[in-house]
């Protein structure tokens, strides 16, 4: 039986994903409500697509608020390219001593902006820039639900590849989630796909190999946080194999410890993986909801009867 000790989250990263949820949403609806009244754009959008497309973070995030006053229906391709070419550049893991803004806040208001725009294009050359989102997580896994079926073998790539830090498995797996959910349910998926899934969620449930061992070894952190997703996942696919293992580690806590598991921290523990197991065996949804990020959604749906 393995067991590891999990160092702690940094609390930069989860601030990233937090505010880009808060801050981006406010400035989302500020430049909406602002546009009527503003002044177009004087500069040719190929100039803004440049400034965006540079290293200037300045230059840079003054193009996007001049492109905001453009209607969606007005932007020309180097405008929509650049849109893409701006979330990638900002999608690459910055060095936290020194984030390629004023500060994390700006770069998640910043970052979410684009996620909104990005995803309202419906574009699929924005599947790579989506998953490199430095903010990766529900605004992103639902941006990628909306282009379609050909944004999960990506989303599949990230969910189980060794590459991917633990920030990476973890929302490569919300995003497989929030697809299922969002396309109609498992029965929605071609049989492929659907097997694919099941994979991708077994990797992470049915204990250590030398796979889920090269997968974790470099992730150890967010070990615990990467299996409460492969739960989410599981419990959407109601594949039996999938439920049955559902139900063993919601039974017996021996089970969580030998996927790594432990009591180091609490909001990672064992305990914490069998209180969700349980949840979902019960019927409550995953967590976030795909719906929060769509005009008067909620992030979370409290336990209970009433949950679909």
């Amino acid at each position: 039986m393995r067991q590891s000790r999990i160092p702690m989250v940094p609390r930069a990263v989860c601030a990233i994903s937090g505010l880009v949820t808060a801050l981006a949403a406010g400035w989302t609806a500020e430049a909406a409500a602002q546009r009527p009244g503003e002044a177009r754009p004087s500069r040719p959008q190929e100039a803004l697509a440049l400034d965006m497309a540079g290293g200037d973070w300045d230059a840079a995030a003054g193009a996007l608020s001049e492109a905001l006053r453009i209607p969606r229906a007005e932007r020309g391709p180097a405008l929509r390219r650049a849109l893409i070419a701006a979330l990638e550049a900002r999608g690459m893991r910055p060095d936290r001593r020194r984030p390629p803004a004023p500060s994390y806040e700006a770069l998640a208001d910043y970052v979410g902006i684009l996620v909104d725009e990005v995803r309202e294009m419906g574009d699929p050359a924005a599947i790579p820039a989506l998953v490199r989102s430095p903010a990766f997580g529900i605004r992103e896994a639902v941006a990628l639900a909306d282009l379609g079926p050909e944004a999960m073998t990506e989303a599949l790539e990230v969910a189980t590849s060794p590459e991917s830090d633990g920030d990476r498995l973890v929302n490569g797996l919300l995003t497989l989630r929030v697809m299922v959910e969002s396309w109609g349910g498992p029965t929605a998926l071609s049989r492929e796909r659907y097997e694919r899934l099941v994979g991708a969620a077994a990797l992470y449930l049915n204990g250590p190999g030398k796979g889920y061992a090269e997968l974790t070894s470099s992730s150890m952190w967010h070990v615990g946080a990467v299996q409460i997703r492969a739960l989410d996942l599981a419990a959407v696919l109601g594949d039996p194999g999938l439920r049955a293992r559902l139900q063993e580690i919601a039974a017996d806590p021996a089970e969580a410890r030998a996927l790594g598991v432990t009591h180091d921290i609490p909001s990672r523990s064992s305990l914490n993986l069998q209180t969700r197991a349980a949840s979902l065996l019960a019927g409550e949804p995953p967590n976030p909801r795909p719906e929060s990020v769509r005009p008067g959604g909620r992030m979370y749906s409290p336990p209970g009867p009433s949950n679909p």
